[in-house]
């Protein structure tokens, strides 16, 4: 059994090595390849610098000439001078600095020490291998930092700790292999985040803060990479999040994932798991190996669904499923998935589809009542397939009373039959591009329909992208507006606070003193009361004794004519006789 344990830890140590020297092998046949990629790119500018192979040093800045943006880029330096920071100061702030298209490799510590006022920082296309701890240690108003198409392979933990500003980080096209745990720990402002090209092979959970981002991160974008599972990110929630183009095989995360728009197309991915991406609104996994998928019924707010190049009868049932039960989903995409008239009856149905592309399938006759269940559709696209009858297409716009366009290019018509077609159709509400002379007369094709981008569904990526772009801006300008407000109603608080703590402490001393004066009210009506109750019974007793006197006293006359006493009478028999 020992000997089994050592071997397992042994085999375990030897898959580490086999791994570790995989990677550093494939991050030296990047820096390699893109190195002379880089040469190539700079020969053009060769001819036209004076400054190529050089140094750059403060006469470079041009500082008399008081420019805050300052454009370097194109002059092939190999270096930046070390000192170049300590002439940036005395007044002068440069906001901008471009230093793209050079051969910089190595970034002194020194370089940018005094560049406090840089918002924007250009190092593009340049042959930098590593970025460390230093490097940007002073730029704590940097917002946007541009590392693309460079050779880094290396960045080190607390390279980006003192960007507290930064909101864009561009490391695309770069060699790297993964990066470290909490990397961007510190930057509660990064909105954009592109690492697509690399050899990222692994990424840690934790690489922000989730707890103190104040926004979401708009774009993260790792496509191009070798990816082979599902990486999760903890934020308060993304974007957009691009995975597309890896070698994933399985889209499955245990923990609730907050993305909005999730591009994981080109992959490997056979079975999708979409339990835990509830509040994503728009999802591409086309161009995968899908055999099954699931949680799509739990999607409340998709609006974009594309399973394009998928064999969707493994998992019609799913869909059929699925469709239905979403509230929310405007457009659906299923080029190229062996559809066919035979497997398309009962479907699709939906409430809320408005966009359904059916092209690159295998229609020949396609029955118009198989898609009837879709009564919110407004365009749908036909292209590309083998179609050479629409069955019942004369009841099409009593089926789909809100269907706008219906694209029909590239199929096998008959002249004949697709005259009849075209027009129906321009008889009904519903238009079409396609040319009239896109058919077959005896086998000959007469003409081909030109494909109008104006047909391309209405919530489409580059749309995401720029709604993305439009809040990126927006949140831009109002990030400090909102921290102000938050700082000042804060501080407004914490002084409500204040007083009614000191109001609070009043209150409970007045009431202490009202409390004494009640006590000593109280103790002065009890001794009062105490009082009078004893003059009144020591009154109450004077009178008693008084009429207890009164009727023990008799009077006694004496009668001399008689020589005798009377028997006598009382006070009070004297005063009732009287009366």
């Amino acid at each position: 059994m020992q000997s089994l344990g050592t071997l397992r830890v042994f085999a375990a140590l030897l898959s580490l090595l086999t791994i570790g020297t995989w990677q550093h092998v494939h991050a030296d046949e990047c820096v390699g390849s893109k190195s002379d990629r880089h040469r190539t790119w700079m020969e053009q500018f060769r001819a036209t610098s004076h400054n190529w192979d050089g140094i750059l040093t403060e006469d470079a800045l041009h500082l008399m000439d008081n420019k805050t943006e300052v454009d370097l880029s194109r002059q092939g330096y190999r270096e930046v001078h070390w000192h170049l920071s300590s002439i940036v100061g005395d007044g002068y702030e440069i906001y901008e600095l471009d230093l793209s298209y050079n051969n910089v490799e190595v970034l002194n510590e020194l370089t940018f020490l005094k560049f406090y006022s840089l918002e924007m920082l250009n190092l593009s296309y340049n042959r930098i291998m590593s970025v460390g701890n230093l490097t940007f240690g002073s730029l704590i108003r940097l917002m946007d930092l541009d590392l693309s198409y460079n050779l880094i392979h290396s960045i080190e933990r607390e390279a980006f700790n003192r960007l507290y500003a930064l909101e864009s980080l561009n490391l695309r096209e770069n060699c790297l292999i993964t990066i470290n745990e909490h990397q961007f720990h510190f930057n509660d402002h990064l909105s954009s985040l592109l690492m697509d090209h690399n050899q990222i092979s692994f990424l840690p959970s934790a690489i922000f803060d989730s707890l103190s981002m104040v926004e979401e991160v708009f774009e993260i974008d790792l496509s191009f990479n070798n990816l082979r599972k599902m990486p999760y990110i903890e934020a308060k929630e993304i974007g957009l999040l691009k995975v597309d183009n890896n070698h994933i095989n399985i889209l499955f995360v245990n923990r609730t994932y907050n993305v909005r728009a999730l591009e994981a197309h080109h992959n490997d991915i056979q079975d999708a798991d979409l339990f835990q991406f509830g509040s994503a609104e728009h999802i591409d996994l086309s161009h995968n190996h899908l055999d099954n998928i699931v949680g799509l019924h739990e999607m409340g707010q998709l609006e974009y669904l594309d399973l394009s190049s998928n064999n969707v009868s493994k998992f019609d049932y799913n869909l059929k499923y699925s469709i239905q039960n979403i509230p929310t989903l405007a457009t659906l995409r299923l080029q190229n998935c062996s559809l066919n008239e035979h497997n398309m009856e009962g479907l699709l149905k939906s409430d809320s589809v408005l966009n359904l592309d059916l092209s690159q399938n295998d229609f020949v006759r396609l029955n118009i009542s198989h898609l009837s269940k879709l009564k919110t559709l407004q365009y749908m696209s036909l292209n590309f397939n083998y179609l050479q009858e629409l069955i019942d297409y004369e009841h099409m716009s009593h089926n789909f009373p809100y269907l706008e366009m219906i694209s029909l290019s590239f199929n096998r018509w008959n002249c004949s039959y697709f005259d009849k077609l075209y027009a129906y159709l321009n008889s009904t509400h519903i238009t079409t591009t396609t040319d009239p002379r896109d058919c077959y007369i005896n086998g000959s094709h007469v003409a081909d329909s030109d494909i109008n981008e104006n047909f391309e569904p209405e919530y489409t990526l580059n749309q995401v992208k720029r709604d993305m772009n439009v809040v990126k801006n927006l949140g831009r300008s109002m990030t400090y507006f909102m921290y102000g407000l938050y700082y000042n109603m804060r501080g407004l608080n914490n002084h409500t606070q204040f007083l009614l703590l000191r109001s609070d402490r009043k209150i409970q001393a007045m009431q202490a003193e009202m409390g004494h004066l009640v006590g000593m009210v109280a103790f002065l009506v009890a001794i009062f009361a105490v009082v009078l109750l004893l003059a009144l019974a020591f009154g109450l007793h004077l009178g008693y004794k008084k009429w207890r006197r009164n009727q023990s006293v008799k009077v006694v006359t004496y009668s001399k004519r008689g020589n005798e006493f009377s028997n006598g009478v009382t006070v009070n028999e004297v005063i009732s006789d009287n009366v």
